[in-house]
Order: C-alpha cells, then structure tokens, then sequence
C-alpha cells in the first residue's frame, strides 16, 4: 500500500517537525472521534499499564482506514489494563487513532512518547532546553496535539546524558508539561521514564531513590527499568509510599525478557508477582511478543490468550457501571462484514 496516497498516521522525527506542527487536512484524519469512557474500578489499586513497542511501531495500525491484511496484531485485553503507551523509536511518537479510540470505549488512557537517544537526543536535548521559552514551546506543541489528536498523555523518555545545568531545566520542563497537561485536558498523565538521574549521567537505577526522586516528583508517575531485583522493588515501595504515591510507580517488566527478573514470555507472572506483593503498578514492554515469536503453525489468538489468563490473577476487571450494554461482539478483525446477522 502507498503511503502517499493513504490517510496514514506518522511520528515526528525532529524538533523542526514538532515546532512546525500545525493541523492541516491530512491530520484531520488521524484525529480520535471517540470520547473517554469511565469504566468502573477506578478505586485506589495498583495499576497496570502496557508500553506498545512492535517492530518499530506504524505497521499495519499506521493506516486509518484499515488494511486487507487481517492476521496481523491487535489487543483484546483492554478490560484488564489502564494505560496504553504506543511506543517508537522516533522523536515524537502519535499514537494512530485506531488504539485511542479502542482505549478511550474501554475507559483506558492512550500515550504517546517523546524520546531522545544518545548523541543526537542529546543535541535536540541542548536545543529545547537552551532557556526557559524554548522548553515551554516545546511543552505546549505537546499539549496542543493531545489535545488535537485526543489522546491522553504523554510518556518522556530521556536516554541520553545532559549536563547538570540542563537537567535542572528538564525537570523544570516536566513539571510546566504536566502542569499544563492538567489544565487542558482531564485526567491526562505525563510518565518520566527511569533513565538520566539528576546530576545528567544516563544511569538507569532499576528503582525509585534519591537520583531520579526529583522527576518522579515533577509528574505523574515513574516507569522503572527492567533488570531490577526484589531488593530494588522493595527500597522503591518504602520511598514512595512515604510520598504517598505508592501506585505512581510502575515496575517495568520486558516481555522479550532482556535481563528481566522471570525471564519474560510466558513467566512474566513471576514479575508480576513480586510487584503485586509490595502494591506496585506494572509497566509491561512489548506485549507483541505473543505475535512476534509465532511459530509456523501457531496461532496467535491461542499464544496471545495463553499470555493473559497467566496474568489475570494480578489484574483487576473493570466491570460494566450503567446500562444499556450493547454489543456486536466484533473485535476489529477478520475478512467478512456482517450486518444484522448476514
């Protein structure tokens, strides 16, 4: 399929693209058209928040309306979680309005992300936090596109070093991000990924300390790196909860299982557990996994359900909270249409 003559959904790749970003016709079509619906459950508990990160994103969900292909992934497990992050590895990634408005019918908040990476994150880094009317610039463009595309938050993801002076002003940008989050849009989260700590060295510490506190302070919660042990989890349950903000931390737990306690893959829940017995939410990367790592003759709606009843013992429903329920038990995929049964 050509993507030039598609409404497709894009990221942005430089500070350029996001400071020249305005809504033009062909964005119109990657707006969300579906209200935020509030699901029940929204008692104070640990949360579940799943980081979407498959094969460097914008596949087949890059499309807005739709691609013949019916076999590739989708997720059918939105009553389980609470947060949707949709994750690339380009500069500013927009989540395509197919995961808002499956997240938003679900009452489910769908993310995007702004990361910078190693010596080129760090020169877009310099440049947005030359001063303060830079930073605020470049907060407010973040907010007018969530605003615009209607989607919820965003995820900051930091993985290159700054100088002490410049880290300073990033929390000073976090904190004016999250501010104006709050006052434009209802509900909205920002989420600081543990990755630089505060005197700018890229040192990710598997824990909430004293390093990376000030960042977890400055937003609305912290997505903890995944080669943590029992020992991290539990120094990060006891500072947190002396904040008050126990559930704002999310133990970040890799499906791939790249140094994560478990292993990942269908021993996720031996994470979970560990997490679950100290009331820490959970950040789960890469949940393509049960798609990716197919193999001939598998089918992925098996491996995908298999995946999830391992973790549902740690997962809290959300559940039905006014009538009328309706229905068409579609789930978004297949290769027939059927209209009143027909």
């Amino acid at each position: 399929m050509n993507d030039d003559l598609c409404a497709i959904s894009r990221p942005l790749s430089s500070l350029k693209e996001l400071n020249d970003w305005s809504p033009n016709d062909r964005s119109a079509y990657c707006r969300s058209r579906v209200p935020f619906c509030q699901a029940g459950n929204r008692i104070q508990r640990p949360k579940l928040l799943v980081c979407h990160d498959m094969k460097g994103g914008y596949l087949e969900d890059r499309f807005i309306q739709g691609v013949v292909n019916s076999d590739c992934y989708r997720f059918n497990h939105w009553w389980s979680i609470d947060t949707f992050i949709y994750f690339s590895h380009h500069f500013v990634t927009l989540p395509p309005p197919c995961w808002i408005d499956a997240g938003h019918r679900h009452g489910v908040k769908v993310l995007g992300t702004l990361i910078t990476e190693w010596k080129p994150g760090q020169e877009i880094c310099e440049e947005f936090l030359k001063d303060e009317k830079m930073f605020q610039n470049t907060a407010d463009q973040l907010v007018r596109m969530a605003q615009y595309y209607q989607f919820d938050g965003w995820l900051i993801n930091i993985e290159n070093e700054l100088s002490s002076e410049k880290t300073v002003a990033l929390k000073e940008f976090l904190c004016y991000l999250t501010k104006q989050m709050h006052l434009q849009i209802r509900g909205s989260e920002v989420i600081w990924y543990d990755s630089i700590i505060l005197d700018g060295s890229l040192s990710w510490q598997n824990e909430l300390n004293d390093k990376n506190n000030c960042f977890f302070e400055s937003c609305d919660g912290i997505f903890l790196n995944y080669t943590w042990n029992a020992s991290n989890l539990q120094s990060t349950a006891e500072l947190a909860k002396s904040c008050g903000r126990l559930q704002d931390v999310y133990v970040g737990v890799d499906i791939f299982g790249r140094g994560c306690f478990g292993n990942g893959g269908f021993n996720t829940d031996a994470a979970m557990e560990v997490a679950a017995s100290l009331d820490l939410s959970v950040a789960l990367f890469g949940i393509g996994w049960t798609h990716e790592r197919l193999e001939a003759g598998q089918s992925f709606t098996d491996n995908d359900e298999r995946f999830w009843n391992l973790l549902q013992q740690f997962c809290v429903e959300r559940r039905v909270v006014s009538l009328p329920l309706v229905t068409s038990f579609c789930q978004g995929w297949g290769q027939k249409y059927y209209f009143r049964g027909q």
